[in-house]
């Protein structure tokens, strides 16, 4: 565990990288373009996160070694982690984790060929997946999986996210058609 002044500086030098990038991120667009405006709550938010870093786990090739998607999964990690603990850098982490997560988008159409490489369609089918999908699940279901969110020897552990991923894999590879254009 971090002592609270290291931690304080590096929560600060974190806030003023972060608000740079969301200043780029949001030259041009309105709130309606954010990948999350129509989340109905945070709790839901959050849920998009868990699903998103626990469908790209298994990701393999030279897109699973890229640096911003490392960076977002260490994120997701430590904002699941304060909002089970109910830290006071929650709300902060999952801003970050925000702004991380829209950016992908821009990332993944600038540096891959979607409709050739099939990593980076896979994981962008993942983003639209993982967004979509915790946004508009029933609110049973929502409220089910992000109970079950919790510790397994001191790490974030979500086992039934987990148990649905053959059901999430299925429209993933739906999605990466879609973005190949195969109907």
């Amino acid at each position: 565990m971090m002592n609270p002044t290291t931690q304080q500086k590096l929560m600060e030098s974190r806030k003023a990288m972060f608000e740079e990038m969301e200043k780029h991120l949001q030259e041009g667009r309105t709130p309606e373009d954010s990948l999350f405006y129509y989340h109905p709550s945070k709790d839901r938010i959050v849920l998009s996160h868990a699903l998103f870093w626990v469908m790209t786990r298994p990701l393999s090739g030279r897109i699973a070694k890229e640096r911003y998607l490392l960076l977002l999964r260490q994120y997701q990690e430590e904002m699941l982690e304060a909002y089970l603990t109910e830290s006071e850098y929650f709300d902060d982490l999952l801003h970050y984790c925000n702004i991380i997560y829209e950016t992908l988008p821009y990332i993944l159409q600038s540096a891959y060929d979607l409709t050739t490489d099939k990593n980076a369609r896979k994981l962008a089918a993942i983003t639209i997946t993982a967004g979509g999908y915790g946004g508009d699940m029933p609110d049973e279901q929502a409220d089910e999986l992000l109970d079950d969110i919790d510790f397994h020897f001191n790490k974030v552990k979500c086992n039934k996210i987990e148990r649905l991923m053959p059901v999430l894999n299925q429209l993933v590879e739906e999605e990466m058609r879609y973005i190949a254009g195969i109907s």
